[in-house]
C-alpha cells in the first residue's frame, strides 16, 4: 500500500472523481489497490503510474458524502445530541476505568 499513499491526496475543491485501480500481477492474480483523482474526461490507466505494472479500474458506487459522510456522522453523535437522547458519553481514563464526558 505504499503506492496508494503516494497517489492518494486530499480531494480538491473542484470534486474530481476518485478512481480506484488494482494492480494485475504477471501470474494473473490481483495485487495492491490504489486511488487517483483524475478529471472526468481523462482516460483510465492501463499501467500503474509509478511501477508501470498492468492495472485495471475497479468499479465502485459513488461515495455518499452528503447524508452519510463523516461530518454528518460526527454531528449525529455529538455530545449535545447524545445528552438530549438520554445517553451518556464515556471515555477511557487510562486507569482501567471510564470517565463521563457529557
Amino acid at each position: 500500500m505504499v503506492y496508494a499513499m503516494l497517489l492518494t491526496r486530499v480531494r480538491p475543491r473542484n470534486k474530481m472523481p476518485l478512481r480506484r485501480y488494482i494492480v494485475l500481477k504477471a501470474d494473473g492474480t490481483e495485487g495492491d489497490e490504489f486511488e487517483v483523482d483524475l478529471p472526468a474526461e481523462a482516460a483510465d490507466f492501463t499501467q500503474h503510474p509509478v511501477t508501470k505494472e498492468a492495472c485495471r479500474r475497479l468499479l465502485a458506487s459513488p461515495s455518499l458524502t452528503i447524508r452519510y459522510g463523516e461530518g454528518a456522522m460526527k454531528q449525529a453523535v455529538s455530545d449535545k445530541r447524545l445528552a438530549q437522547a438520554g445517553f451518556q458519553k464515556l471515555e477511557k481514563n487510562g486507569e482501567g476505568g471510564w470517565t463521563k464526558v457529557n
